[in-house]
């Protein structure tokens, strides 16, 4: 029985029950010597003495998991294998990278990837990979583990692995996504035998220098990729896009794959003069009119058209969504440039914004906008969106219209937002929108670093600070300042807990300023004594910080000691 069927019959028995699912005569039948070492561990673990066969059957799904998680592989043992011909696996590459050391620095390390911390992780794997290190093996495990449960993070794991962890990667089918070449492989080598992620990677590279050359080098291999190749990969023209590449995403629209379809058509919708884009403007200018007053209206078709469906709209809504027109709009919208609602309708985005609450399209309008920014990030939306500060549908958008701005203009307009609402409750929510706005790996320039710090010691070590410094909101504020400031801020910024607090100035307590307490007329001795009671623990919550609570001193602490402990780690 191979390795997946031995996983899936102890799951299933596990989840239905041991009593009522009995497990396959392979696991009762006593241990086999003969067999590979992993299953003979899982029959060694069903035959201990247990309360119950429950409780047997648990244990052995525990001893799986552990196997496993280290690489366990289906199939022979290596005697048989040796007797059958095939070869042992081959030993890991000489690695090309240091790791860093230091017992502080690992076991820190090792917290963050244990799941402590997680906001953290992309910032430690990129300080490693600025200085030119790798993961210590001990660490790979957890590593290749945190990779395979987020896509999003492999950008910054992939890199540190070093040739061991993508040797490791190639022992476990699950950790696939890290297996590749050596560092040292050549941009051929690199894109026949490495990993999906390294081959995306190079294109990306490539389309920065080369932008031509990047797109015959996928055109001649798209037949060879499968769909889940071919997508990041077509997504990778993003990068320096241009009228050359309409020819090859006019072809994808015929992909097989839905996915290559969607990314070529909202690719095509960010060329204003393409094929594609004319057609879509087309089919929303004969939805629009003017009125006697030259009002603008717009009004969908009654019937869909088929040969919109190679254009990327679905005609069939999901479940979801009611009323066919409303659907077909909303797409349209999405895949049409934004130039077009400018050029035909002459209307800024805050007059569309506003013309659009007039009309009965306003909802399939408003999305349509929305999810066409996602894909062209028109910075001259950019007023608009952020004057929703209350409205969700902003909160994704503002970050991809912020990253299109140069770090200068969008450290610049995040200053501006801080200084409006220095001295005031809002300076807390400002903070947090700006730690939204950068990359998980981001950091704030040095300048925009030191106005920070300054700004909150002033507030923090004031005898009365604006703001509710003991919310929710002020945590995430401060444990966001511990990951964005610059490494040389650290600790003077971790001053602000770890230094004995001087004796405040004596504050009337709620008891001995009654003249600030409001009692209600007809009171009882009792009633007054209760409300000064309230107030005074009102006085103490105010007096308290983000770090007065131990889960959020904690994380304060391993954040500023794994920062400070990776600068130390890197070579001089």
């Amino acid at each position: 029985m191979s390795h997946a069927n031995l996983w899936a019959a102890l799951q299933q028995s596990a989840l239905v029950g041991a009593e009522r699912l009995a497990l396959p005569a392979l696991f009762t039948q006593g241990i086999d010597r003969t067999a590979p070492a992993s299953q003979q561990a899982l029959q060694a673990a069903l035959m201990q003495p247990a309360g119950s066969q429950a409780e047997q059957v648990l244990r052995a799904t525990a001893v799986a998991a552990v196997l496993e998680r280290v690489g366990w592989q289906p199939g022979a043992s290596q005697p048989q294998l040796a007797a059958a011909g095939a070869a042992a696996v081959a030993p890991p590459a000489a690695g090309s990278r240091p790791a860093p050391q230091g017992e502080p620095l690992l076991r820190l390390l090792g917290e963050v990837l244990q799941g402590n911390a997680p906001e953290l992780l992309a910032l430690a794997l990129a300080s490693l990979d600025e200085a030119g290190q790798r993961l210590p093996y001990a660490l790979l495990v957890d590593a290749l583990h945190q990779g395979r449960q987020s896509v999003e993070l492999r950008q910054w794991l992939t890199p540190v692995l070093g040739e061991r962890g993508r040797w490791l990667a190639a022992q476990n089918p699950q950790w696939a996504y890290a297996h590749g070449v050596q560092e040292t492989a050549d941009a051929e080598q690199i894109w026949q035998e490495g990993s999906l992620e390294q081959r995306v990677a190079l294109l990306q590279q490539q389309r920065a220098t080369d932008p031509a050359g990047a797109r015959a080098r996928l055109e001649a291999s798209l037949k060879e990729l499968g769909a889940r190749e071919r997508a990041p990969m077509v997504q990778s023209l993003a990068r320096g896009l241009s009228a050359h590449d309409e020819a090859l995403l006019e072809k994808l629209l015929g992909d097989r794959s839905k996915e290559v379809r969607e990314s070529a058509a909202s690719l095509l919708a960010r060329l204003p003069h393409s094929p594609h884009s004319q057609r879509m403007g087309a089919a929303l200018q004969a939805m629009l009119s003017q009125d006697a007053q030259g009002e603008w209206q717009i009004e969908p078709p009654q019937e869909g058209h088929k040969d919109w469906e190679r254009d990327g709209v679905t005609l069939q809504p999901p479940a979801y969504i009611k009323g066919h027109r409303a659907w077909w709009l909303q797409q349209l919208v999405e895949l049409t440039p934004l130039d077009f609602w400018q050029h035909h309708l002459g209307k800024t985005p805050e007059q569309l914004w506003e013309w659009s609450r007039r009309s009965d399209w306003k909802g399939a309008l408003r999305q349509g906008w929305i999810a066409a920014l996602r894909a062209q990030r028109d910075v001259r939306w950019l007023p608009l969106i952020q004057s929703m500060e209350s409205d969700s549908r902003s909160s994704d958008v503002l970050p991809l219209l912020m990253a299109e701005l140069s770090a200068e203009e969008r450290e610049t307009q995040w200053l501006v937002q801080l200084q409006a609402k220095l001295g005031k409750s809002a300076f807390i929510e400002a903070i947090h929108r700006i730690d939204e706005g950068m990359g998980r790996a981001e950091l704030l320039s040095p300048a925009m670093s030191r106005w920070l710090l300054e700004a909150l010691l002033s507030t923090l070590q004031a005898r009365q600070p604006a703001g509710n410094w003991h919310s929710w909101q002020a945590d995430h504020a401060v444990l966001a300042c511990a990951r964005r400031l610059q490494v040389g801020d650290l600790e003077r910024f971790a001053q602000l807990w770890r230094a004995p607090r001087t004796a405040a100035p004596a504050e009337p307590t709620a008891t001995e300023d009654a003249s600030a307490l409001v009692v209600p007329e007809g009171s009882t001795e009792a009633d007054i004594a209760r409300l000064k009671q309230e107030q005074q623990a009102r006085l103490e919550r105010s007096r308290l910080r983000p770090w007065d609570d131990e889960q959020v001193l904690a994380q304060l602490n391993r954040i500023v000691d794994l920062r400070l402990a990776l600068q130390a780690a890197q070579p001089a």
